[in-house]
C-alpha cells in the first residue's frame, strides 16, 4: 500500500481566522447535497406517482418495509415467501421500517434514498479534507471532487433505480473514514456498523475503512483499524454466509448460487469473458475514473482495491451486474474514493515541491464529473434520461381508487408500476403470464413495463382473464381489476 504515515489531526481554527475561501467550501458541499436532494427525490416521485415506477427494487423493498412494520417479519412474497434473511442481510431496512408504521408509503424508501445519494457530496468532502494536508490547495481539490459526486453518471443511475440499501452506505462509509482519521471511535463504529448492516456485500465497504484507518490513521486509532477489519470478516462468514444458508435451510432463493452457479458447471456459459468483452462496465468504470480526475490512477496500490468487487460483478450471469448498471456500481466506488484521496495527497505533494497550482486549476476537476453527469446520466435533464418516463401524467389516485374494491389482505397480482402502491399487503407479486386461481389482477393498460408491446402484451392477459371464470369488478379506461375465479 502507499506510505503509512499517520494522517495528523489539524488544530481547529478560530472562528475569526476563518477566510471567505472556507466558508465557500464549508457550504459548497451541504448546498450541493440540498440542490441534488431535491432533484433527486423529485425525479422519483415523478415516476412514483404516475406509476412508473420498478417494483425491483422498489416494491420488492416497500412490500418488505410494510411487512416490518407490521409485525409479519422478514417474509417477501416477492421472493415467493422465503425468508428476507435468506436472501440478504440488510438490518438498515429495520429504522426505515419504524418510520413506515406512522407512513406507510413507498415515498419513504425514497426519501431515504434521496437523501443517501445526496449526503454523498459533504460525506466525501470531510472525508477528503481528512486526508489531505490543511492547504487553501487542499481544499478547493477537495470541493471539486466532491460537490459533483451526487450528480455522476452512475450515481444518477443508481436514483433512476428508486430504492436500495446501497444507498445509504456510500456516505456511511465515508463518514467512518473521516471519523477514523479525526481520533473519534465513539462515531467511527456506529457509522461503520450501518454500513455493514446495508447489505452483506459491503463488509468489503467496512474492510476496506479498517485498512485505511489501519495504515494511515493516527496511532491511537490503528488498532480500531485492525478490529474493524476482523470484524468485516466475521460479519461476511457469520451473518452473510452461515446465517443465510441456516434460514433458507437449503431451499430458497439465494443471490450467490444464482448468479454464480455457472462457475460450477463448466459446460456453461462462461458469463466471464461475456462481461469483460462487453464496453458496459468499462465505459462505467472509465466514467468514474473520469469523474474523480483520474486522481486514483496516481495512487495505483490502492487502486487495485478495486479488483475485488470488479471482479465478482464481472463473474456474475446477472446481465445487471455483468454490466456494472443501477446500483452495481456503487460497491467498486468506495475503493475508487478512497484511492482518488490517495492520489488527491500525491498531486498535492507534487504541486508543492514544483509548481504550485491556481485555485481555479483545482476546480476545473470538477468539469469531468459534471459534463459525464450532464451527457450520460439518467435523471433529467441528463441527456441519457428517459423523457418518457418522467413526463406521464399522475395516475396514482385512478389506480388507489380502482383498487378500493379488493380487500386489504387478499393476495393481488399487479402489473409493474402498480405493484408499487398495492405492496401493503403480505401476498404481492408482478403480475406474469400465469394467473393463480386465488389473486386479484390488476392490469394497467399503459404499464410502463410493456410500452412498446403494450396493446398486445396486456389484450393477451385481458383475453386470458375474461375465459378464466373471473369477473371485472372495475374498467376506468387505463386501470382493471378483476376478482378470482367465481
Amino acid at each position: 500500500m502507499a506510505s503509512t504515515t499517520a494522517l495528523t489531526l489539524r488544530p481547529a481554527e478560530g472562528w475569526r481566522s476563518l477566510t471567505l475561501g472556507w466558508w465557500i467550501a464549508a457550504i459548497a458541499p451541504l448546498a450541493a447535497s440540498a440542490l441534488a436532494f431535491v432533484w433527486i427525490l423529485d425525479a422519483q416521485l415523478l415516476r412514483l406517482f404516475s406509476v412508473s415506477a420498478p417494483s425491483w427494487d422498489l416494491g420488492f423493498h416497500q412490500q418488505l418495509l410494510w411487512s416490518l412494520a407490521n409485525g409479519h417479519g422478514w417474509s417477501s412474497s416477492f421472493e415467493y415467501g422465503h425468508n428476507f434473511i435468506g436472501i440478504h442481510f440488510e438490518p438498515i431496512l429495520l429504522p426505515i421500517a419504524a418510520v413506515e408504521v406512522v407512513w406507510p408509503s413507498p415515498v419513504v424508501p425514497l426519501v431515504f434514498a434521496a437523501a443517501g445519494l445526496a449526503a454523498t457530496a459533504p460525506a466525501a468532502f470531510l472525508m477528503f479534507r481528512a486526508m489531505l494536508p490543511d492547504r487553501p490547495a487542499a481544499r478547493w481539490l477537495a470541493l471539486a471532487i466532491a460537490v459533483p459526486m451526487p450528480f455522476w453518471a452512475a450515481m444518477q443511475q443508481a436514483g433512476a433505480e428508486q430504492f436500495h440499501p446501497e444507498h445509504l452506505a456510500l456516505p456511511l462509509g465515508m463518514l467512518a473514514v473521516w471519523a477514523g482519521l479525526r481520533a473519534r471511535p465513539w462515531l467511527l463504529w456506529p457509522l461503520t456498523i450501518l454500513v455493514l448492516s446495508c447489505k452483506e456485500d459491503q463488509t468489503y465497504t467496512a474492510f476496506v475503512i479498517g485498512l485505511l484507518i489501519w495504515r494511515v490513521g493516527p496511532e491511537a486509532m490503528r488498532p480500531h483499524g485492525r478490529r474493524i477489519m476482523i470484524l468485516a470478516v466475521a460479519w461476511l462468514v457469520v451473518l452473510g454466509g452461515l446465517l443465510e444458508e441456516l434460514v433458507r435451510g437449503g431451499t430458497g432463493y439465494s443471490p450467490d448460487v444464482a448468479y454464480y452457479w455457472w462457475v460450477a458447471n463448466p459446460g456453461d456459459a462462461n458469463f466471464f469473458l461475456r462481461n469483460i468483452a462487453r464496453p458496459d462496465p468499462w465505459l462505467v468504470l472509465s466514467g468514474l475514473l473520469a469523474s474523480l480526475a483520474f486522481l486514483p490512477l496516481l495512487a495505483p496500490r490502492w487502486l487495485l482495491l478495486v479488483l475485488p468487487p470488479l471482479f465478482a460483478n464481472l463473474m456474475s450471469s446477472h446481465d445487471a451486474q455483468g454490466r456494472m448498471a443501477l446500483h452495481y456500481a456503487m460497491v467498486v466506488m468506495f475503493p475508487l474514493i478512497v484511492a482518488a484521496g490517495f492520489g488527491a495527497r500525491r498531486l498535492l505533494a507534487m504541486e508543492v515541491k514544483r509548481i504550485r497550482l491556481p485555485a481555479a486549476a483545482l476546480l476545473a476537476a470538477a468539469v469531468p464529473a459534471l459534463a459525464i453527469g450532464l451527457r450520460f446520466g439518467e435523471v433529467p435533464p441528463a441527456f441519457g434520461a428517459d423523457q418518457w418516463l418522467y413526463t406521464r401524467p399522475p395516475a396514482v389516485d385512478r389506480l388507489l381508487a380502482a383498487a378500493r374494491v379488493i380487500p386489504p389482505d387478499a393476495p393481488v397480482y399487479a402489473d409493474n408500476g402498480a405493484a408499487v402502491w398495492l405492496a401493503n399487503r403480505q401476498s404481492i407479486q408482478v403480475l406474469g403470464s400465469d394467473l393463480p386461481p386465488d389473486r386479484y389482477i390488476v392490469v394497467d393498460r399503459q404499464d410502463w413495463a410493456h410500452r412498446l408491446q403494450a396493446s398486445n402484451a396486456r389484450a393477451d392477459i385481458i383475453a386470458k382473464l375474461e375465459t378464466s371464470g373471473r369477473r371485472l369488478l372495475v374498467d376506468d379506461g387505463r386501470f382493471q381489476v378483476w376478482s378470482p375465479p367465481g
